[in-house]
């Protein structure tokens, strides 16, 4: 039965506990802020000494109730290693006493993986593991940027590809030449851009197309427009990075260029060849075999093969996929190997919907059947479009920035440093040739 004792006793009993160990710095602060006639509740903890007189009392409650314990349990307790009072945890203590309500954390978009939903102690983090959260939402409140170029000789598909692979229609107002047109006709720059978004994913992309370009009947050197704009693109970048306002750099340099390979040949022309040469350093090459339709798949094969044998062959460094880290899982690995064997990009674009089987698609309709554009059984759109779009467009953006961009500028920096000194020894030598007069 248990047995009441007086409000003064029980505050001598609470001093007479603190007094024994003075390692309670927090109940301390805690009972001052409430007194002991507010009643609390009080999970037992062991390591609580004993009692003084008959049997052991221990206080369940900071109240006027106390259990008393028969002699034969402290047997046991006895037994065990003597070991000071933790510090009381509030958690634990389940007080009836109002605490103080923890900051809210943002959420994760990434779920399971966000740290903080863990059910253990807050104080165990420091708050470094949101780092990809606040990059990932910053990026998506700026949104993304990537520029494309097409490059190759008319009639090959390279708008309808482009409008088949961002499902855009770039070329509403494109005026078609005729053959005596297109003799006059100079290689020209155009360029496109359209702001997608996609679940709150915004993307700014421009379509850098290339009309003339193998047109003419002397094709010299027909490249060095596509060249000549590349480094303005890089140039432009340079000094918007050199100059005092660089908050806010629009960046317009080229991150891939779709080089179209015509079927109807043995390979690669020397036009290809050259172009591509004076390419390979500037931008990352991605070489895509047109119209795969008119090729029969023995056909393809073969084209692709003779395609890669002659890129080595002539030492074209065309965009190489980075390798898989060792902790990706089979299935990125087996895509990405799939990815590099299919180099060059067997295409097919359409920009119509047809009927197969009961379903709608896009493709082409022929008297023989239906080419689907995304069957991966008919050609390698979805191939490209899962590298260019899904996998690897971060990367084709990085080494833009670290390579292609970068050995531009220490070019510029070499020239500039060479100005220098030449302007420098120029002084001397008047300065010189001034005393000796």
């Amino acid at each position: 039965m248990a047995s009441y004792i007086s409000e003064p006793e029980n505050q001598a009993k609470i001093k007479r506990f603190l007094k024994d160990d003075s390692e309670e710095p927090e109940l301390v602060h805690f009972l001052k802020d409430y007194p002991s006639k507010e009643y609390f509740r009080f999970v037992p903890s062991e390591g609580f000494q004993k009692a003084e007189g008959v049997g052991h009392t221990e206080p369940k409650m900071f109240s006027s109730v106390v259990r008393t314990i028969p002699d034969d349990t402290l047997v046991e307790k006895e037994q065990r290693a003597f070991h000071r009072p933790q510090p009381l945890d509030l958690q634990q203590q389940h007080m009836a006493a109002p605490t103080p309500v923890s900051p809210s954390r943002p959420r994760s978009p990434w779920g399971r993986l966000d740290p903080y939903d863990s059910d253990e102690d807050d104080r165990e983090y420091v708050g470094f593991a949101t780092l990809p959260n606040q990059v990932h939402r910053k990026s998506v409140k700026k949104g993304f940027d990537f520029t494309l170029m097409v490059a190759g000789e008319a009639g090959l598909g390279k708008s309808t590809l482009v409008n088949s692979l961002f499902l855009t229609d770039l070329y509403k107002d494109r005026k078609l030449l005729n053959a005596e047109e297109r003799i006059l006709q100079t290689i020209e720059i155009t360029k496109h851009v359209v702001d997608i978004e996609e679940k709150g994913v915004k993307l700014r992309l421009t379509i850098v197309d290339t009309p003339g370009f193998g047109d003419a009947v002397n094709n010299t050197e027909c490249w060095k427009h596509v060249t000549d704009y590349i480094d303005q693109q890089f140039e432009q970048y340079f000094r918007d990075e050199s100059g005092l306002n660089r908050k806010n750099i629009q960046d317009n340099r080229v991150h891939c260029c779709l080089y179209f390979i015509s079927p109807f040949g043995h390979g690669l022309r020397p036009l290809d060849v050259e172009s591509m040469k004076a390419l390979h350093q500037r931008v990352n090459i991605v070489p895509v075999l047109a119209k795969a339709d008119t090729l029969t798949p023995c056909e393809v094969e073969r084209m692709k093969s003779k395609i890669r044998d002659e890129i080595e062959q002539f030492g074209i460094r065309i965009y190489q996929f980075p390798d898989c880290d060792s902790d990706e899982d089979d299935d990125f690995k087996t895509q990405d190997q799939a990815l590099k064997e299919s180099i060059p990009f067997a295409v097919i674009g359409s920009n119509t919907v047809v009927e197969a089987k009961g379903r709608r698609v896009r493709g082409r309709l022929y008297p023989w059947g239906i080419v689907e554009v995304e069957n991966p059984a008919h050609c390698d759109f979805i191939k490209l479009r899962t590298m260019l779009v899904r996998t690897h467009m971060q990367d084709l953006k990085d080494v833009t920035r670290e390579t292609h961009y970068e050995n531009y500028r220490a070019q510029c920096i070499q020239s500039m440093t060479r100005m220098v000194v030449k302007e420098r020894n120029r002084k001397h030598e008047e300065e010189r040739w001034s005393v000796l007069s």
